[in-house]
């Protein structure tokens, strides 16, 4: 039986588009090659998975990648072209197809690259996204993934801005019909600025800050930050410096003046980034010029005092860059907005990970979720060793459409502080061939089934699980739920026994949390009470006590 996903090749959409393959797929969408059934040109399609067709709000969303990118007029902004439904009930949209592959597939495969070439692709990208924020459209998820390159003419490193689909379109009145909620992270961690990872309303400085992170992963081969857990990576890009990028490669490879801009584009106070792309740009191509130097403010993140939160410089900035200042900058701020650090502290350190409240000022809003990215790669073209541009826009950013986090955040008023997101992990047990069950051991309760990922709440100590399979032994293992992961399950078969016989079902030992506990003892048959003690008999009756005898004394 077909997929959804293949169902479509073969099918002809809105009478012009033949679907020839599928080229990728991602977190709500599947990217197909098609062909113009009258010019014959080839084109990406990307369609939205059956299973979220049916709701609006992710319809919505959905459709709303397509406006957003339609609206920027920039050659540097995959072009979309057209939408429609699918013979399934779903919606899409076509884009041009693109031959190449992503910035995210250079890093890996070529490492660190030389500033002459970074140069010109910064420069394309900076155009790219000051064409969108001209358009009144955030992009809110760059990153290399979403960074496409192409050959055209002679130039081989052309890129293409891919994938608006978390993109806040502040001229459009579409945000405020539900396609965003208060309280909410979306983007991918490691190029999330710090204003995105305490909830904050966001501006265009958003796309300054991630640019940054993808100059510094161009020039490195690296991205500044890395964690073990999703909320790990966003506390360093709140409260830690970058490493410099010389102390990360060779200071030969990467001019002083390229180093301040990459530091001063990961500012954690948006004030001391650049302000716009054009300005960023700018400050690329005068790179070797001799013009005057970017400045780069040292900062930390202290406690806020007062509704502020400061930032002070702890060390200068290394003098191979000659920029910098130390001074202590306080930047007034809303109350019950901003982070906390020390006796009050919203951080959670833990063994396994980092939670971390992001508060609001919504006394009403929901508590803040985090959504993960979820990163499907990049497809090759089987037969030109091409990719399309949307197997990289299928992954990434549909998987974290979720909302700007205090767009309707109040001017005044403190609110209670919102309990912290549950967060959860990913945990398959893997029995290759085997279909079985997985359990909770703590209380019975079926988490999902073996070769298949289940969700359990992120946490330090081991649960207990036990795998059961027709046919099979049952399986007990533990985990420790700190990080998406998998466990190998070795089920032996049941044993052979007499036809007739009936299973006798074993008995796990109760256990309490992840470590047993001792059964209930055995009831025990109340003691045996003594008997009664015998009485003497009775005297013998006169005569005998023959009823034949009269006694003579008897009174009358």
């Amino acid at each position: 039986m077909l997929s959804p996903a293949d169902q479509l090749v073969g099918c002809i959409l809105a009478e012009r588009y033949r679907v020839i393959r599928k080229l990728g797929e991602g977190g709500m969408g599947t990217v197909y090659l098609a062909e113009h059934t009258t010019i014959n040109k080839k084109l990406a399609i990307k369609v939205l998975s059956p299973e979220f067709s049916h709701k609006q709000d992710l319809v919505d969303r959905f459709l709303q990648e397509a406006r957003a990118a339609s609206m920027i007029e920039q050659e540097n902004v995959v072009e979309i072209t057209d939408f429609g439904s699918t013979p399934h009930g779903s919606v899409f949209f076509v884009m041009e197809y693109l031959n190449g592959e992503d910035l995210a597939h250079t890093i890996k495969t070529q490492g660190q690259l030389k500033w002459d070439r970074v140069r010109p692709i910064m420069v394309q990208i900076c155009t790219a996204l000051a064409a969108a924020h001209e358009a009144g459209i955030i992009h809110r998820d760059m990153k290399p993934e979403n960074c496409f390159r192409i050959k055209r003419g002679r130039n081989k490193d052309f890129i293409k801005v891919l994938d608006f689909g978390i993109a806040k379109v502040t001229s459009d009145d579409g945000e405020a019909k539900g396609l965003t909620r208060t309280g909410m992270i979306f983007g991918t961690p490691e190029y999330m600025s710090p204003e995105q990872a305490k909830g904050e309303k966001v501006d265009n400085r958003v796309d300054v800050y991630a640019t940054g992170v993808i100059l510094y992963e161009l020039l490195t081969g690296r991205v500044p930050f890395t964690a073990d857990t999703f909320m790990g990576i966003l506390t360093k890009h709140m409260f830690e410096a970058p490493p410099a990028p010389s102390t990360i490669a060779p200071v030969a490879e990467i001019p002083p003046e390229a180093e301040a801009i990459v530091l001063k584009a990961l500012q954690k106070d948006r004030e001391y980034r650049f302000q716009s792309m054009d300005e960023m740009m700018e400050a690329i191509e005068a790179v070797g010029t001799g013009q005057a130097a970017v400045n780069v403010v040292a900062e930390d993140v202290l406690a806020p005092q007062g509704g502020e939160t400061r930032f002070q410089t702890t060390s200068p900035v290394p003098s191979n860059t000659g920029y910098g200042t130390q001074d202590e900058i306080v930047v007034p701020g809303k109350a019950g907005v901003g982070l906390l650090l020390g006796a009050g502290a919203v951080v959670l350190a833990g063994m396994g990970g980092l939670a971390v409240y992001m508060l609001t000022s919504d006394p009403q809003a929901a508590p803040p979720a985090v959504v993960a990215n979820d990163d499907a790669g990049q497809v090759a073209d089987d037969d030109a060793n091409a990719a399309a541009v949307g197997a990289a826009a299928s992954s990434g950013g549909e998987a974290t459409a979720a909302a700007d986090a205090a767009d309707d955040v109040p001017d005044d008023g403190a609110p209670p502080m919102p309990p912290p997101a549950a967060l959860k992990v990913k945990i398959t047990v893997s029995a290759p061939g085997i279909k079985g069950d997985v359990f909770d051991n703590r209380d019975d309760a079926r988490l999902g089934a073996t070769n298949e990922p289940f969700e359990v709440p992120a946490g330090t100590t081991s649960i207990d699980l036990y795998i059961r399979a027709t046919g099979y032994e049952d399986f007990l293992t533990n985990v420790i739920p700190d990080a998406d992961k998998t466990v190998t399950a070795t089920l032996a078969k049941e044993t052979s026994r007499p036809r007739g016989k009936k299973k006798t079902k074993k008995k796990r030992p109760p256990t309490r949390g992840s470590e047993p506990v001792a059964a209930d003892p055995p009831k025990k048959d109340p003691p045996k009470k003594d008997p009664p003690p015998k009485k003497d008999p009775p005297p013998p009756k006169p005569n005998g006590g023959s009823p034949d005898l009269k006694d003579p004394f008897a009174k009358k």
